[in-house]
């Protein structure tokens, strides 16, 4: 072999050389490039897949909270049938990815035999149930109270639930009190459904969303009051399998893999799908009082598909291919000299190939790079849209509060109303009938001609005529009461009680005595001082001596003063400590005391409107305490306003 030849056989072995080389190089960039893009994209469909995941539950949330404010709104004295309609106002039936939503109240056992029997006329078959040990339902045990499901839509699907004892099963009893306590829906651990017949064997699995259901007219700020208040719960259902149905098509469209799990301590773990050792992507679930972490990871043909491109094997083969022939090209063209140019030629077509090539994986990385580019402002709007919701839901539910407290203004009004025209009817006739009948007497009397009689029955006629036109101004004070126009002010406590004790023109052997320092607060004056008035007043009136002591107190809790009023006069028997807050309810007949009966009436309506209490402790013959509640300042009465 000559020179020439050798050489041409060395250049011919650099340029093949340098033609892999180069080819392995831009493989390897074309390679991460292509695997970059990938994983973008199936992050974007995992959070798509987790968005409509989230979308469902609240979705269900808010069929749940409908739901909520509907038994909150009527209590729990409807019947199936309204239940029912609401059902179809709901189109429940429609919402595939819930199994139940149901009625569950709350039953003592001494109201458990009538519970039964008036559920019994609306579905024969009604018993409170529970699963015993062999995982078939019987007869619940004796408990202080249950929660048995009454109500189920849709009826067909969950029939096996309705008689179901809540409170029988640990899980979801501990998920009741949770709810019950705290005032928010709370959401079980994973429970065995009670729905499916094959439960005792390890049938489907689901959760509980909890929602508790107070009485309007009781108050529900503390924990104390919120068990008190408690009538019942309405809860959905879920099945895990079928919650995660349209996210597991979709998923495996694309060759994911799922899997859900429950993050919380108490009862957590996997609900749905199989434990990977590597989660490519994990979304966080917002569900009631518990954490839930959606992971999706990759199949692993997906996985292999997107670590080695087939595209990345033919630019290798291409490239080798490419580089051999024109390394023996070279070879070639250089043993034969006679071919110079036709080598020039071959190497000139060789890098536009090159070129060719470069330019046609830089066109389709910036197709990818566009396609994901559209793909990520569809996600950006889907969220856009979520946020939408999420603002819209909380403005359902700050309408839904205030529409809570508005009917219980409403109930309290109707009750004062029917009291009210009920007594004021029977108050007012009485001095009519009375007028009525002196005035037959003075008549009889004159066509009669005995007058030494007319002038006592005259006055006692202007009598009768002052006590109606006393009764007709404490009405009308009564109905205008809490309406008067309304300031805060700064009032010293000490110095307004003291005034008022003066005010009301006690008696020489009176005495005020305040028992502690009275606080200095933000109040609106006007109605503090009419009940401050109407009690010392009550209190100097109705004694049985020429001289006594009245003491004021006052004690601090967190929200509210506690004033307290005594006095050492004849007391009030226990029998009478309900009654004399009602309207024109006096102790003694109207002819021998002074008023109408309407002050302690007026009292409880002013307190009560400013959410307070009105007491009282007394015993005959040792004298009487009554106590009341006001709030502390500005903030407490700016809340009460927007009610």
């Amino acid at each position: 072999m000559n020179t020439f030849s050798i050489k041409s056989l060395l250049l011919a072995i650099v340029i093949s050389f340098l033609g892999i080389f180069s080819t392995y190089t831009i493989s390897l960039k074309v390679t991460e490039r292509l695997k970059a893009e990938s994983y973008q994209k199936i992050e974007n469909v995992a959070e798509q897949i987790s968005i409509r995941f989230q979308d469902a539950i609240d979705k269900s949330i808010n069929d749940l909270q409908g739901l909520q404010a509907f038994y909150s709104a009527n209590k729990q004295h409807l019947s199936l049938l309204e239940f029912n309609q609401y059902m179809k106002v709901l189109n429940i039936n429609e919402r595939e990815y819930i199994q139940a939503l149901s009625w569950v109240p709350l039953v003592k056992y001494s109201d458990r035999e009538q519970f039964e029997t008036e559920i019994k006329a609306q579905q024969p078959d009604f018993e409170i149930l529970e699963r015993g040990e062999q995982g078939k339902l019987a007869s619940s045990a004796i408990r202080p109270y249950y929660t048995p499901v009454v109500y189920v839509s849709n009826y067909d699907a969950n029939k096996n639930a309705v008689g179901f004892d809540l409170n029988s099963n640990e899980i979801r009893s501990y998920s009741l009190e949770l709810a019950r306590d705290s005032g928010n829906m709370t959401t079980t651990a994973k429970i065995q459904l009670i729905q499916d017949n094959a439960a005792s064997t390890g049938g489907a699995v689901g959760v509980l969303i909890i929602a508790p259901v107070y009485q309007q007219d009781l108050p529900t700020a503390t924990t104390e009051q919120r068990i008190t208040a408690l009538i019942g719960y309405v809860t959905g259902v879920f099945k895990i399998d079928t919650l995660m149905e349209n996210a597991k098509a979709r998923a495996d469209i694309e060759d994911l893999e799922l899997s859900l799990v429950d993050l919380n301590q108490d009862s957590g773990g996997l609900l749905y799908g199989q434990a990977k050792h590597q989660e490519f992507f994990s979304f966080d679930i917002t569900i009631p009082q518990r954490k839930w972490q959606l992971n999706i990871s990759l199949k692993d043909m997906l996985l292999e598909d997107i670590e080695s491109p087939a595209v990345i094997k033919l630019i290798l083969f291409g490239g080798i291919v490419i580089s051999l022939l024109l390394a023996f090209a070279i070879y070639a063209l250089q043993v034969a000299v006679i071919r110079a140019k036709n080598i020039s030629h071959l190497s000139e077509a060789l890098q536009n190939q090159n070129s060719q090539l470069e330019k046609k994986v830089v066109e389709r990385t910036q197709s990818l790079a566009d396609k994901n580019a559209q793909l990520k402002d569809n996600i950006d709007e889907l969220t856009a849209q979520r946020g939408l919701l999420s603002s819209l839901m909380k403005e359902a539910d700050a309408a839904k509060v205030l529409a809570e407290l508005r009917a219980v203004d409403l109930a309290r009004s109707n009750k004062d109303l029917d009291e009210f025209a009920y007594v004021a009817s029977h108050d007012l006739k009485a001095p009519l009938r009375g007028i009525d009948q002196l005035a037959t007497w003075v008549v009889e009397d004159l066509e009669e001609g005995n007058l030494e009689e007319i002038p006592s029955h005259l006055k006692m006629m202007r009598n009768r005529i002052q006590r109606l036109e006393t009764l007709l101004n404490d009405l009308l004070t009564y109905s205008r009461a809490n309406r008067q126009e309304k300031s805060i002010s700064k009032i010293d406590a000490n110095i307004v009680i003291n005034d008022l004790f003066h005010l009301v023109a006690p008696l020489d052997g009176f005495s005020l005595i305040i028992k502690n320092n009275l606080p200095t607060f933000l109040t609106y004056r006007a109605p503090f001082e009419q009940v401050i008035r109407n009690l010392l007043s009550n209190a100097i009136k109705h004694h049985d001596k020429k001289q006594g002591n009245i003491k004021i107190g006052c004690t601090e809790t967190e929200l509210f003063y506690q004033f307290s009023i005594e006095d050492d006069g004849p007391g009030i028997a226990s029998d009478y400590h309900q009654d004399i807050f009602k309207m024109f309810k006096t102790l003694r007949p109207r002819d021998e005391t002074e008023g109408s009966g309407m002050g302690l009436a007026l009292i409880k309506k002013i307190v009560e409107h400013y959410s307070g209490e009105v007491t009282v402790e007394s015993a005959l013959g040792e004298g009487c305490t009554f106590y009341f509640t006001w709030p502390k300042g500005e903030i407490e009465f700016n809340k009460m306003d927007q009610r």
